[in-house]
């Protein structure tokens, strides 16, 4: 019989007897469905409040009638849909949090280092640019930056003006050089800033460095042709690092055009 293959899909043996009781039917009185079904009042008034969320029949007062088999059973597919949904989030959530607890344990014991010694992780732009503040505060002989336009140079203007005066070296190395920049270049030259044009291809990195000890960074990746997202920026006291960047730094530096 048709009815008993509902057991593939979560179905009892007395949803079942009540659900053929009520399509062979067609209509059924709650009272006389509940005699016929053989079940206690409770075990009746469950079963039928599961067809009823199922959306396998539907009741008008005293009275019970079945619905259409194709449309409840596409009603339970999208049920069963949204379930198994919530439950691979809850489930991704679950691993992400894992991974990032297990992970670093087994870098350290495979490789000898924590991440955490490598860099830290910052919490988003903001956070990169406060941090990027505070870095220059501490330079005591050189700092060294790599940016596209260096659209955030008013947020660290007064910073930067600060290290000049403790006799502190300033690079930027700029990536483009568009119109509406000459105000900015013209500022900090005036102040004292030496500003180059990179003559390299696209680089898909910013970052700032602070007397060889300090980095701050962030890596942009392209989604598609159309987007690009970056990675979460990070800082970084540990000279290893810091001597790669710096040596990038200064290749592109020998290399780029002065302004």
């Amino acid at each position: 019989m048709p009815f008993t293959s509902l057991r593939s899909i979560g179905f009892t043996d007395a949803d079942i007897e009540v659900y053929e009781l009520i399509v062979k039917k067609g209509e059924s009185d709650r009272e006389d469905l509940l005699k016929k079904s053989g079940l206690r009042k409770d075990q009746f008034e469950e079963v039928l409040s599961k067809l009823l969320s199922y959306g396998a029949v539907e009741v008008n007062g005293a009275t019970i009638v079945p619905a259409s088999p194709k449309a409840f059973l596409q009603k339970y597919l999208r049920q069963h849909e949204v379930e198994h949904e919530l439950q691979l989030v809850e489930l991704r959530n679950k691993i992400n949090g894992l991974q990032s607890m297990l992970e670093p344990v087994f870098v350290e014991r495979r490789l000898g280092i924590r991440l955490e010694e490598l860099w830290e992780i910052i919490d988003g732009l903001p956070a990169m640019e406060m941090e990027t503040v505070k870095m220059i505060s501490r330079s005591r002989s050189e700092i060294c930056v790599l940016a596209e336009q260096f659209s955030w140079y008013p947020k660290v203007r007064e910073e930067l003006i600060s290290a000049l005066d403790r006799k502190v070296k300033v690079k930027v190395l700029l990536l483009v050089n568009n119109e509406g920049m000459e105000e900015r270049l013209e500022e900090m030259k005036r102040f004292g800033i030496e500003a180059r044009q990179a003559t390299c291809e696209w680089r898909s990195v910013r970052f700032t460095i602070s007397d060889t000890s300090e980095l701050v960074f962030l890596v942009w990746a392209k989604k598609s042709s159309e987007s690009k997202i970056y990675y979460r920026p990070g800082y970084t006291k540990n000279l290893g690092l810091v001597s790669v960047f710096r040596d990038s730094f200064e290749l592109l530096w020998k290399k780029a055009k002065e302004l």
